[in-house]
């Protein structure tokens, strides 16, 4: 018995490190794929690699209105799911999560965020999409075209993933994607990417035009400093980012994996930091040794 416990013990302690420097080390090679550069030429935008060549390099590209960004995150299994957001200058008001083919309700809750059946008549599409959203008001401002309700619907058909998801929160647009079984994160990115890119344009050019109709129509709560995440007012205990203190409800940094705001360090797809720059008595230092 007793040797039995030892071998699980061992088994605990020595497996897990390994598995993790291993996956680093596929990561640290995938960093360096040339999938990141040809989505950056696709896309007309620049790729921005991690110090040390960990962690996804990040796509960074322009929208109509405000900055997107694409990066790859590791699934279980090996696979790759197209991460693409969008961050846009202002907020429209809401919070909604699209998904094809449809899936359960998400875990973290924005404040309403509640199933819908935004278009219970549709019958060309949406048919096989599931809704959530805290304003269906809103939510059915952005459907009101067939082009962007085209888009959404069946989006494995749009991005050629097997799965995709689409998340609205009030000023930033998410498209994940999962990449076909066996692709690597170059072939993800590089065929995956642009199909996501068009989402997050589509969609992104939809809401500043909400946004700036909401803003017009003087809309209270846009007025009264709302939640970065959802567009609705922040009542007690919000959520303060430790980078720049944008305050957010609890569900909805769940929602954002980090902060809302782009140049914040703590934003789920930050930029690689640069490198510090070095003393001038580090220089100088260096510039002696060289020279005695």
């Amino acid at each position: 018995m007793l040797w039995a416990v030892g071998a699980c013990l061992c088994f605990l302690v020595v497996v897990p490190p390994l598995v993790a420097a291993w996956e680093s080390v596929r990561m640290r090679g995938g960093s360096r794929d040339v999938g990141f550069w040809a989505l950056a030429r696709a896309v007309a935008g620049s790729c921005h690699v991690p110090w040390g060549r960990r962690g996804s390099p990040v796509v960074r590209f322009p929208l109509p209105v405000g900055e997107g960004r694409a990066r790859a995150l590791r699934q279980g299994g090996g696979r790759w799911i197209v991460e693409g957001r969008a961050y846009l200058r202002s907020n429209f008001g809401f919070a909604a999560r699209i998904c094809a083919p449809p899936a359960p309700p998400a875990r973290w809750r924005a404040p309403g965020l509640a199933v819908a059946r935004v278009y219970p008549e549709e019958t060309e599409h949406l048919q096989h999409c599931s809704l959530e959203t805290t304003d269906e008001r809103l939510l059915r401002w952005l459907l009101r075209h067939a082009e962007t309700r085209r888009l959404l619907d069946g989006l494995e058909g749009t991005t050629g993933a097997p799965s995709a998801e689409v998340t609205l929160a009030g000023s930033v647009v998410i498209v994940r994607a999962l990449a076909p079984r066996g692709w690597g994160v170059g072939a993800a990115m590089e065929h995956v990417g642009p199909a996501v890119v068009e989402v997050l344009r589509r969609l992104s050019a939809d809401l500043e035009d909400l946004a700036s109709a909401l803003e017009d129509a003087g809309d209270e709560a846009l007025v009264s400093a709302p939640c970065a995440g959802c567009g609705a007012t922040i009542e007690a205990d919000p959520w303060l980012c430790p980078g720049c203190g944008t305050p957010l409800h609890r569900g909805c940094r769940e929602m954002l994996v980090g902060c809302a705001q782009p140049s914040c360090g703590h934003a789920a797809d930050a930029l690689p930091a640069r490198r510090p720059p070095r003393a001038a008595a580090e220089v100088f230092e260096e510039a002696l040794l060289e020279g005695s």
